[in-house]
């Protein structure tokens, strides 16, 4: 794969959540043209999820063998993997989210 090619690759997959970057964006700026007091309070839980969202990623890497990561198994087992991580980042979201 040549270098420019990979590069378009890793741009286009960081690029995939670009709708939801967006309505943050538009949701942030109303809240800082009303109320720019909670504007720091919006970053805040933000950066909350990301930061939950993160670890409950890593947690299912470290829990789980490498062999046993979604993307490389087959059929039934990779449906399961898939609900075991997601289930996993979602209990870390809502366990950050009890964080006052």
């Amino acid at each position: 794969m040549s270098r420019t090619t990979e590069l378009t690759s890793k741009l286009r997959d960081a690029a995939r959540a670009y709708p939801l970057l967006l309505l943050f964006a538009i949701t942030f700026a109303v809240v800082l043209l009303l109320n720019p007091a909670k504007a720091g309070l919006a970053l805040w839980g933000v950066s909350k999820i990301a930061l939950c969202a993160y670890l409950g990623y890593w947690a299912d890497r470290l829990c789980f063998r490498p062999e046993d990561r979604p993307h490389l198994l087959e059929g039934i087992s990779r449906g399961a993997a898939w609900k075991r991580r997601s289930l996993i980042v979602a209990a870390a979201i809502l366990a950050g989210g009890l964080i006052p």
